[in-house]
């Protein structure tokens, strides 16, 4: 827990994001709260809220305080991801990665049509591997092949993954490979990202020319990566996600994948640290010292 606060107020002091002299309490311990929550109690605030106030973790703070803090800081949830995934791309030097989307529910999908976090036709989607529809958005995730999170986008659930690819995979560093399933088989998609050297390799549809059984079980391999980074961000949400507004739903929804992000920054080797450490300037460099 120290070490987890020790690198979002780290980063927060980097990226210039300073308190309020006001506040009692840091936008690191409430960020530190919320990554307790979704780790360690499925995202519930309040229970997390009880527990680092037992424990005194951080100074004293309302619970209803801390919920509208959190509202008001989420956006510093983007930008901690998009850092430490540009980390996880400059240590990927194999330069492959995986792409791939899940699916989560707003609610039910027989309760579409009394939902109040947000009503809208384009949140109904088709989970393929499930076989069934379903009612709420999609986070469409790139991996490396440690199953470290380099980038996410999140659509509505009717958003094809092609279509979303557009958005955000020509990003990606020149030259690397991505490898996707029989979603992402676009001739268009494959041309848009040959124009800044990136490779588009998706696992061909049954009607498709196979490749060699040699490619199709490495990409099946590859592919693993992504779906296990899935399994141990939705491992967190419990049943559903609870929420009461759209905001508040999509603030906890960011906060489960970038304390994904961050656990996957913790677990990296001493040689990795090493390599962080020397790619960084003589002032980014005091900051990580800790790690």
């Amino acid at each position: 827990i120290i070490t987890v606060y020790c690198l979002i107020d780290e980063y927060l002091k980097a990226s210039g994001i300073k308190d309020d002299v006001r506040a009692e309490i840091s936008n690191a311990e409430v960020l530190l709260i919320g990554y307790i929550a979704v780790n360690d109690f499925n995202g519930n605030y309040f229970k997390a809220h009880q527990y680092v106030k037992m424990m005194h973790l951080v100074k004293e703070i309302d619970y209803t305080r801390f919920l509208r803090r959190l509202a008001k800081i989420n956006e510093v949830l983007s930008t901690l991801f998009l850092f430490l995934g540009s980390l996880f791309q400059r240590l990927n030097g194999a330069k492959i990665y995986s792409v791939d989307s899940f699916p989560v529910e707003l609610c039910q999908i027989t309760r579409q049509s009394r939902v109040r976090l947000w009503s809208d036709p384009s949140l109904k989607g088709y989970n393929a591997s499930k076989g069934r529809f379903f009612y709420g958005l999609k986070v469409h995730m790139v991996v490396t092949t440690d199953k470290e999170p380099v980038m996410v986008h999140i659509s509505e659930g009717s958003i094809h993954d092609v279509t979303a690819g557009y958005q955000f995979m020509h990003y990606l560093p020149q030259k690397s490979i991505t490898i996707g399933d029989k979603g992402y088989v676009s001739s268009k998609l494959e041309a848009f990202l040959k124009q800044f050297e990136i490779v588009l390799s998706p696992i061909g549809r049954n009607n498709m020319q196979q490749e060699n059984k040699e490619d199709y079980f490495t990409k099946r391999r590859i592919r693993k990566g992504v779906e296990t980074a899935f399994s141990m961000i939705t491992a967190k949400f419990g049943k559903v996600i609870k929420a009461t507004t759209i905001g508040g739903f999509l603030t906890k929804l960011r906060l489960f994948i970038t304390a994904y992000a961050i656990n996957c920054f913790l677990k990296l080797g001493d040689d990795k640290k090493v390599a962080i450490s020397e790619d960084l300037d003589t002032k980014d460099r005091n900051t990580w010292t800790l790690w």
